[in-house]
């Protein structure tokens, strides 16, 4: 009976620790989707417009977008301090100090991505015409919501 509980216990510490690395891979997925297709889960202004802009338009759109990804270098910032998140998370005694210390470095690299994210999506809007930014208010608009990230598991 101990050695069922004990083989129980280890298999439910397993099973956590390969849904929170399922997870962390989904999310860095998920995230570098986003940066190609102009924002987070791939949805963005610049895929309903992309057919109209005019080859100098899109010259200006290569050059903010190829601006914005210098220096990323590899997954997001916050990918492995997640991962050292989940990690003092199913330690035997975890420091409350780190997971602090963690969750505002995990926010602080999450601001300054969204930051990035603006400033491209600014510059990008400023090429376009007054008719094309319309158009992409309106397919933001209508577009799903998608599967989000708040609440649940994620």
């Amino acid at each position: 009976m101990r050695n069922m509980v004990k083989t129980g216990v280890v298999g439910a510490i397993a099973a956590l620790l390969v849904a929170s690395v399922a997870i962390a891979a989904d999310q860095d997925q998920g995230q570098r989707r986003g940066q190609r297709m102009g924002g987070p889960g791939g949805r963005g202004m610049l895929p309903a417009v992309m057919q109209d802009l005019s080859d100098e338009q899109r010259a200006q759109v290569r050059a903010i977008m190829q601006e914005g990804r210098q220096g990323e270098q590899g997954p997001p910032a916050d990918a492995k301090l997640r991962r050292e998140l989940e990690a003092e998370l199913l330690a035997d005694v975890p420091n409350e100090q780190k997971i602090d210390d963690l969750k505002q470095q995990i926010l602080a690299a999450q601001a300054e991505g969204l930051s990035r994210h603006i400033d491209v999506q600014k510059r990008i809007a400023q090429v376009l015409t007054a008719e094309q930014r319309a158009k992409a208010r309106a397919a933001l608009a209508e577009a799903p919501q998608g599967r989000g990230r708040r609440g649940g598991m994620r």
